[in-house]
């Protein structure tokens, strides 16, 4: 145990000096949207029991919102999803996408990765790929746009574009250019997560959405699920929870706690 809790403090210790770097470039700074880091491509699906902690009035305001009467009479709105790297922007954005009142509100629902370079061919062949999953392969952006139409004419949908750093207005425009080409029903939307509040003034058209940082008792709510393994009435060793709760201390509110997996285990 003795050893376990070395390793830990010297985790703790780290991410510590990790926080007090100029947010270790969490946020990004106007101009860098073409420096954005490696990253693994994300979806729309959650992990075997996750549970998602601390997002349930954004999670609800952003649905009410969506599905208002006052945005059917749009065409395309996009909403922006802003914070910090960990913050939770796609685990927000995942939350929503898979409510209830948005799959009954929107028959199509698609979920994009968007690539580094935002290139909208690229945006467009992946929305093909869901959205008409039978006609994917095309390179021709007039015939990924014809194949659009036939998927999306008279429905209205959701367009999660997730992670985008692109700060060039020239390309937001095209892409919305190319939307506005779909045929689809009033009241259709977007929603984009960023880093970047350069990007969301380019692109939103409805109220932002920015994320807070949690909790001391959520970041250790999520330490019990993610590491532990425990819902909230499970019983956990006292020595156990007070390593836990230093950890969920020093997360400074960004729900980062999965790396403490491999520190913490059940005896």
């Amino acid at each position: 145990m003795a050893h376990k809790i070395k390793k830990i403090n010297d985790s703790l210790v780290e991410l510590k000096n990790e926080a007090k770097s100029p947010l270790i470039n969490l946020v990004a700074k106007k101009g860098d949207s073409r420096q954005r880091p490696d990253r693994v491509q994300t979806d729309s699906f959650f992990e075997k029991g996750e549970k998602v902690v601390g997002m349930e009035d954004a999670v609800r305001k952003i649905v009410t919102t969506l599905v208002s009467s006052d945005n059917q009479q749009k065409d395309l709105s996009v909403m922006a999803i802003v914070g910090m790297a960990g913050l939770g922007k796609t685990t927000l954005a995942k939350s929503v996408y898979n409510e209830p009142a948005i799959d009954k509100h929107f028959p199509k629902r698609i979920w994009v990765c968007v690539p580094n370079t935002f290139e909208v061919d690229t945006i467009l062949s992946q929305m093909v790929d869901i959205a008409v999953p039978k006609r994917t392969g095309m390179k021709s952006q007039d015939a990924m746009l014809q194949v659009l139409r036939e998927g999306i004419t008279g429905k209205r949908y959701l367009l999660v574009l997730d992670d985008v750093w692109n700060e060039e207005r020239e390309k937001w425009d095209s892409l919305m250019s190319c939307l506005s080409k779909l045929n689809s029903n009033p009241g259709s939307c977007i929603i984009v997560t960023t880093r970047s509040t350069n990007v969301s003034t380019i692109a939103e058209t409805l109220p932002r959405s920015e994320l807070r940082n949690l909790s001391k008792e959520e970041c250790w709510s999520i330490i019990k699920q993610r590491a532990l393994n425990l819902d909230e009435n499970g019983f956990i060793d006292a020595e156990l929870e007070r390593i836990g709760r230093a950890i969920a201390e020093k997360c400074g509110g960004v729900p980062l706690v999965a790396k403490f997996q491999h520190l913490i285990k059940r005896p």
